[in-house]
Protein backbone atom coordinates (compact mmCIF):
# COMPACT_ATOMS: atom_id res chain seq x y z
CA UNK A 1 0.00 0.00 0.00
CA UNK A 2 0.91 3.45 -1.04
CA UNK A 3 -0.04 6.57 1.24
CA UNK A 4 0.67 10.11 -0.22
CA UNK A 5 0.01 12.78 1.60
CA UNK A 6 -0.50 16.35 -0.07
CA UNK A 7 -0.88 19.54 1.79
CA UNK A 8 -1.52 22.91 0.75
CA UNK A 9 1.13 25.43 2.16
CA UNK A 10 0.11 26.93 5.51
CA UNK A 11 -1.08 31.07 5.66
CA UNK A 12 1.09 33.45 3.80
CA UNK A 13 2.56 37.41 5.00
CA UNK A 14 0.44 39.18 2.18
CA UNK A 15 -2.92 37.22 3.11
CA UNK A 16 -2.74 39.63 6.27
CA UNK A 17 -0.49 42.51 4.89
CA UNK A 18 -0.88 42.92 1.52
CA UNK A 19 1.54 46.03 1.33
CA UNK A 20 4.34 43.54 1.92
CA UNK A 21 4.61 43.20 -1.74
CA UNK A 22 5.02 46.50 -3.01
CA UNK A 23 8.80 46.45 -1.12
CA UNK A 24 9.39 43.15 -1.29
CA UNK A 25 12.64 41.74 -3.39
CA UNK A 26 10.74 38.72 -4.46
CA UNK A 27 6.83 39.92 -4.31
CA UNK A 28 5.63 36.40 -5.35
CA UNK A 29 7.48 34.36 -3.02
CA UNK A 30 5.87 35.32 0.12
CA UNK A 31 6.54 33.91 4.03
CA UNK A 32 4.32 32.44 6.04
CA UNK A 33 2.14 35.03 8.23
CA UNK A 34 2.41 34.21 12.22
CA UNK A 35 -0.18 32.06 11.40
CA UNK A 36 1.22 30.87 9.08
CA UNK A 37 4.30 29.79 11.28
CA UNK A 38 1.61 28.50 13.63
CA UNK A 39 0.27 25.83 11.64
CA UNK A 40 3.49 24.83 10.23
CA UNK A 41 4.10 24.04 14.11
CA UNK A 42 0.83 22.00 14.35
CA UNK A 43 2.24 20.24 11.06
CA UNK A 44 4.94 19.05 12.73
CA UNK A 45 3.24 17.52 16.09
CA UNK A 46 0.31 16.16 13.59
CA UNK A 47 3.02 14.17 11.43
CA UNK A 48 6.15 13.87 13.75
CA UNK A 49 4.92 10.22 14.57
CA UNK A 50 3.97 9.22 10.95
CA UNK A 51 5.85 6.96 8.96
CA UNK A 52 7.53 9.30 5.93
CA UNK A 53 10.15 8.18 3.08
CA UNK A 54 10.45 11.39 1.56
CA UNK A 55 9.52 15.01 1.19
CA UNK A 56 9.05 17.08 -1.51
CA UNK A 57 7.77 20.86 -1.81
CA UNK A 58 7.07 23.60 -4.02
CA UNK A 59 9.99 26.02 -4.80
CA UNK A 60 8.55 28.72 -2.94
CA UNK A 61 9.46 29.83 0.42
CA UNK A 62 6.14 29.62 2.03
CA UNK A 63 5.97 25.86 1.08
CA UNK A 64 9.45 25.45 2.60
CA UNK A 65 8.76 27.36 5.23
CA UNK A 66 5.45 24.92 6.18
CA UNK A 67 7.44 22.06 5.85
CA UNK A 68 10.80 23.31 7.85
CA UNK A 69 9.93 22.51 11.73
CA UNK A 70 8.45 18.92 10.75
CA UNK A 71 12.31 18.34 8.80
CA UNK A 72 14.38 19.58 11.52
CA UNK A 73 12.24 17.07 13.78
CA UNK A 74 12.56 13.96 11.58
CA UNK A 75 15.43 14.98 9.65
CA UNK A 76 14.95 14.46 6.59
CA UNK A 77 15.93 16.28 3.26
CA UNK A 78 13.47 18.76 1.78
CA UNK A 79 13.29 17.78 -2.44
CA UNK A 80 12.24 21.30 -4.35
CA UNK A 81 9.92 19.96 -7.00
CA UNK A 82 9.28 22.51 -9.69
CA UNK A 83 6.44 20.56 -10.45
CA UNK A 84 4.70 21.03 -7.83
CA UNK A 85 4.57 24.84 -8.06
CA UNK A 86 1.46 27.27 -8.24
CA UNK A 87 -0.28 27.92 -11.70
CA UNK A 88 1.58 29.87 -13.49
CA UNK A 89 -1.15 31.80 -14.68
CA UNK A 90 -0.41 35.14 -16.75
CA UNK A 91 -3.36 36.79 -15.05
CA UNK A 92 -1.24 36.50 -11.61
CA UNK A 93 2.10 37.21 -12.64
CA UNK A 94 4.11 38.74 -15.81
CA UNK A 95 6.50 36.60 -15.82
CA UNK A 96 7.96 33.08 -13.83
CA UNK A 97 7.82 34.26 -10.50
CA UNK A 98 11.48 34.96 -8.92
CA UNK A 99 11.78 32.34 -5.97
CA UNK A 100 14.85 32.98 -3.27
CA UNK A 101 17.73 31.97 -4.34
CA UNK A 102 19.43 28.06 -3.44
CA UNK A 103 22.12 30.01 -1.76
CA UNK A 104 19.66 31.69 0.84
CA UNK A 105 17.60 28.83 1.40
CA UNK A 106 20.33 26.81 2.00
CA UNK A 107 21.53 29.20 4.44
CA UNK A 108 18.47 28.87 6.43
CA UNK A 109 16.67 25.87 5.43
CA UNK A 110 19.78 23.14 5.76
CA UNK A 111 17.43 20.34 5.07
CA UNK A 112 17.24 21.59 1.70
CA UNK A 113 18.62 18.67 -0.62
CA UNK A 114 21.01 20.99 -2.81
CA UNK A 115 21.52 18.01 -5.55
CA UNK A 116 17.90 17.30 -6.51
CA UNK A 117 17.21 18.12 -9.68
CA UNK A 118 13.31 18.48 -10.57
CA UNK A 119 11.03 16.11 -12.03
CA UNK A 120 9.26 18.16 -14.02
CA UNK A 121 9.86 22.05 -15.06
CA UNK A 122 7.10 24.41 -15.89
CA UNK A 123 6.70 26.85 -18.99
CA UNK A 124 5.52 29.89 -18.52
CA UNK A 125 2.96 31.16 -19.03
CA UNK A 126 0.66 28.23 -18.50
CA UNK A 127 -2.79 27.47 -19.35
CA UNK A 128 -5.32 25.36 -17.19
CA UNK A 129 -4.34 22.32 -20.04
CA UNK A 130 -0.89 22.65 -19.02
CA UNK A 131 -1.22 23.28 -15.31
CA UNK A 132 -3.41 19.69 -15.53
CA UNK A 133 -0.97 17.95 -17.58
CA UNK A 134 1.95 18.77 -15.35
CA UNK A 135 -0.12 17.96 -12.53
CA UNK A 136 -0.78 14.85 -13.84
CA UNK A 137 2.78 13.95 -15.08
CA UNK A 138 4.72 15.10 -11.45
CA UNK A 139 1.65 13.29 -9.25
CA UNK A 140 2.77 10.20 -11.66
CA UNK A 141 6.45 10.44 -11.79
CA UNK A 142 6.63 10.81 -7.25
CA UNK A 143 4.72 7.88 -7.01
CA UNK A 144 6.57 5.90 -9.31
CA UNK A 145 9.70 6.57 -7.24
CA UNK A 146 8.77 3.56 -5.29
CA UNK A 147 8.57 5.72 -1.82
CA UNK A 148 5.61 3.94 0.34
CA UNK A 149 4.99 7.42 2.17
CA UNK A 150 5.40 10.64 0.20
CA UNK A 151 4.54 14.15 1.72
CA UNK A 152 4.15 17.08 -0.50
CA UNK A 153 3.79 20.79 0.27
CA UNK A 154 2.12 22.82 -2.65
CA UNK A 155 -0.28 24.99 -3.19
CA UNK A 156 -4.29 24.63 -3.18
CA UNK A 157 -4.43 24.10 -7.14
CA UNK A 158 -1.73 22.07 -7.32
CA UNK A 159 -2.73 19.64 -4.48
CA UNK A 160 -6.74 19.56 -5.74
CA UNK A 161 -4.98 18.72 -9.30
CA UNK A 162 -3.03 15.85 -7.90
CA UNK A 163 -5.90 14.41 -6.12
CA UNK A 164 -7.75 14.33 -9.24
CA UNK A 165 -5.32 13.51 -11.70
CA UNK A 166 -4.39 10.22 -8.64
CA UNK A 167 -7.83 9.19 -8.14
CA UNK A 168 -9.95 10.14 -11.35
CA UNK A 169 -12.43 12.22 -9.50
CA UNK A 170 -12.74 15.82 -11.14
CA UNK A 171 -14.25 16.95 -8.08
CA UNK A 172 -11.74 17.45 -6.18
CA UNK A 173 -10.59 20.44 -8.49
CA UNK A 174 -13.62 22.51 -6.49
CA UNK A 175 -13.29 21.78 -3.49
CA UNK A 176 -11.95 25.36 -1.06
CA UNK A 177 -8.69 23.80 0.65
CA UNK A 178 -7.41 26.01 3.12
CA UNK A 179 -4.35 26.99 4.18
CA UNK A 180 -2.76 23.76 5.76
CA UNK A 181 -5.25 21.99 4.36
CA UNK A 182 -4.57 18.01 4.36
CA UNK A 183 -4.98 15.11 1.97
CA UNK A 184 -4.41 12.05 2.48
CA UNK A 185 -4.11 9.30 -1.16
CA UNK A 186 -3.72 5.67 -0.35
CA UNK A 187 -3.57 2.93 -3.41
CA UNK A 188 -4.02 -0.34 -3.09
CA UNK A 189 -2.09 -0.90 -5.72
CA UNK A 190 -4.48 -0.25 -8.66
CA UNK A 191 -6.43 1.94 -7.36
CA UNK A 192 -5.86 5.98 -5.49
CA UNK A 193 -8.39 6.88 -2.62
CA UNK A 194 -8.78 10.55 -0.96
CA UNK A 195 -10.16 11.90 2.09
CA UNK A 196 -9.65 15.06 3.85
CA UNK A 197 -7.52 15.38 6.69
CA UNK A 198 -7.85 18.81 8.02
Amino acid sequence: MQTFWLVRHAHRLDFTEPEWFESAIYPYDPPLSLQGVEQAEALAVKFSSVPIDSIFTSPFLRTIQTVDPLVRLLQLPIRLEWGLCEWLCQDWTTELPKTTPMADLLGCYPNIDGDYQSLVMPCYPETIAALNIRLNTIAHKLIQSKKDRILAIAHKGSVLGIASALTGNDDWRTYDLPCGGIIKLVSDGEIWSGIIEG
